[in-house]
């Protein structure tokens, strides 16, 4: 779900007004997610329209709006390395329960509902009808009565979901956010069952991220189970504790 990135020779600062809002969660307000690029190139493909994937024998474009949405409207590294993971069939899908946790373009959604799982896709209130959008260009009629698009603000409106309602929850580059970290982890809690598995992908650049799995690890039994040197995003497999076996 994003760490701030910026397009300014180096630099890693921007005002929530310079380039919108973010997918960060909790703390009532808009975050930018933070990231080192060193020259305008390198954020180039994000302000193309369109971005064109190949996962499970489906071509898929996300439709991409950097000028409105900012980083929340974009694809990540995070969101293509998990896809990836999860076409490798590294977890079942097919008749399983999926939420994706700051959805912003639904990429890892779309993937996982491909595979065969029921898929919730969820987002702030102000990105899902961007991230509809995506959703119902890219799923063949006969998978998207399975997905389903809806509002999730971490730590904020829980009560719209069952608790433990999901197998498998589903986070590409949400690590990000120092003040959203209680109310992420509290949403993860709320989610999980017994025996629901948590996938989480992201770069870990900074020491927040590492603080961020300290804190995972107090509630749940984490462990590294890819990563991908090529575009340097982990992947966490996380499972509340006292569980005997994974998914």
């Amino acid at each position: 779900m994003p760490q701030l990135r910026g397009p300014r020779a180096g630099r890693a600062h921007w005002s929530a007004r310079e380039r919108g809002l973010s997918r960060g969660q909790g703390a009532g307000g808009m975050a930018l997610v933070p990231y080192e690029e060193t020259t305008e190139l390198g954020l180039q493909k994000f302000h193309k329209p369109l971005a064109t994937f190949s996962f499970a024998n489906h071509t898929i474009q996300i439709r991409q709006d950097w000028r409105h949405l900012g980083v929340a409207a974009v694809v990540w590294d995070a969101a293509i390395v998990l896809s990836t993971y999860l076409e490798m069939g590294a977890v079942e899908l097919r008749g399983r329960s999926a939420v994706e946790l700051g959805a912003g373009t639904g990429l890892v959604g779309i993937v996982a509902a491909l595979l065969g799982a029921h898929v919730t896709i969820t987002d702030r209130k102000v990105a899902l009808e961007f991230l509809k959008s995506n959703v119902q260009a890219n799923l063949p009629p006969h998978i998207q009565p399975k997905t389903v698009v809806k509002e999730l603000t971490w730590g904020q409106n829980l009560g719209s979901f069952s608790p433990g309602e999901f197998d498998l929850i589903l986070g590409a580059d949400i690590i990000y956010l120092e003040e959203t970290f209680t109310d992420l982890l509290q949403t993860l809690e709320h989610l999980c069952s017994n025996h629901s598995v948590i996938l989480l992908a992201c770069r870990i650049r900074y020491e927040r991220d590492n603080n961020f799995l300290a804190m995972l690890e107090r509630q749940f039994t984490v462990r590294k189970v890819h990563y991908d040197p090529e575009k340097d995003v982990h992947i966490y497999e996380a499972q509340k504790r006292n569980q005997k076996e994974d998914l």
